[in-house]
């Protein structure tokens, strides 16, 4: 154990004691020509998640290291993560994994390690993500950037967002944080940290599924921010603030891009309502059984868009099927896939994926591809 430590995988953790165990067994099965560390940061939660970190850390004495504080960092506003990097973690590299995410891929480190010791260029590796169901047993979709591996170039990391690259696929040198810029000071996001690996060089994408992202997670940024308006609406004026601070920190460098990504913080409903006369004449050439596929962010901004224009539709649907027999907060019945198959005469896709998938199926109704009606964000 007198090898130095090369990776630190920093696994950031609260309430979630359903989903942690898995993740942290994905991290420990890494298969690697080196040592590494895994830090858990639990900021106080109320379940057992503490005992599942201190039964790990007694099983892992030497890998297994835990912080936990006595004061919720989070609400604080405290980033946290930033002072894990600098004061605590000991390897060159650091990778990212939260306690409700997983790797699928044991070779995983040792992969993108030997990716950026042969690419001194750039400061941070990303792999394609799979998008899962909450219980991590079907594949939604997934985060993948590009159809091969890359050097994902700095306007696309920009204008991607905090959703183009999976965050429990990230891998970057701890010493990309040795000159802090002042965007970096807006606090603790996905986004931020995916910026600040892009800039010296680039991203080095590998096009190999490695990292798994659970959808609607309980406690996870999705259900506590992505489906709360109120919420969604402060971050996006946070993430505004944020990239008006880059364009002057790189003065000037990436105007263009991020003026093109302040327009992605448009709601969904109101990009809608600059296609409304074209929509509406869709609604009326197909008036029956008529259903929304997709109850993600697109979903339920088109969902909401036909509630403030009284269009009827006659249920919606989504890959998980999960919530099969509920009523959406704008009165729609949640509705099988296999159901809405079989019975529809339209579907209107509200993502572009969906739509390419459902074009590939023997569905013998229409489908309508309503991303193209909102395309940004």
């Amino acid at each position: 154990m007198d090898q130095e430590i090369l990776v630190t995988v920093i696994c950031i953790t609260f309430n979630q004691d359903k989903y942690l165990k898995t993740a942290l067994e994905s991290m420990l099965k890494q298969k690697t020509t080196f040592r590494y560390e895994i830090i858990v940061h639990d900021d106080v939660s109320t379940d057992s998640t503490r005992e599942i970190i201190n039964s790990y850390k007694t099983k892992y004495p030497e890998i297994v290291r835990p912080i936990f504080e006595n004061e919720n960092q989070y609400s604080q506003g405290v980033d946290f993560v930033l002072n894990i990097i600098l004061n605590e973690a000991r390897g060159k590299y650091i990778a990212f994994c939260e306690g409700d995410d997983f790797w699928i891929d044991e070779n995983k480190l040792e992969i993108q390690y030997q990716a950026l010791e042969k690419h001194p260029e750039c400061d941070m590796c990303a792999c394609c993500g799979s998008s899962v169901s909450e219980d991590g047993n079907q594949e939604i979709g997934q985060i993948r950037p590009s159809k091969q591996s890359c050097i994902l170039n700095e306007e696309d990391i920009i204008y991607g967002g905090g959703l183009y690259i999976a965050t429990a696929g990230l891998f970057f040198r701890k010493n990309m944080y040795d000159n802090i810029m002042e965007f970096e000071k807006y606090g603790m996001l996905d986004y931020i940290t995916q910026i600040k690996g892009g800039l010296r060089g680039g991203i080095y994408y590998i096009d190999r599924k490695m990292a798994a992202y659970r959808r609607n997670a309980q406690n996870s940024w999705t259900i506590n921010v992505l489906h709360n308006e109120a919420k969604l609406r402060h971050q996006w004026d946070f993430e505004r603030k944020m990239l008006l601070q880059l364009d002057r920190d790189t003065d000037g460098k990436y105007h263009k891009t991020i003026e093109k990504r302040l327009l992605c913080y448009t709601p969904f409903e109101n990009q809608l309502e600059t296609h409304k006369k074209e929509i509406l004449r869709i609604i009326t050439e197909n008036p029956s059984e008529n259903y929304i596929w997709g109850m993600g962010r697109r979903g339920e901004g088109l969902e909401k868009f036909f509630f403030q224009n009284k269009i009827k539709i006659s249920g919606v649907c989504d890959a998980m099927n999960n919530k099969v027999g509920m009523v959406t907060k704008y009165g729609n019945k949640i509705v099988n896939t296999n159901y809405v198959m079989n019975n529809a005469n339209v579907i209107y896709a509200s993502v572009k994926v969906a739509y390419d998938d459902l074009l590939k199926t023997d569905f013998q109704g229409k489908v309508v591809n309503f991303q193209q009606y909102m395309p940004l964000g």
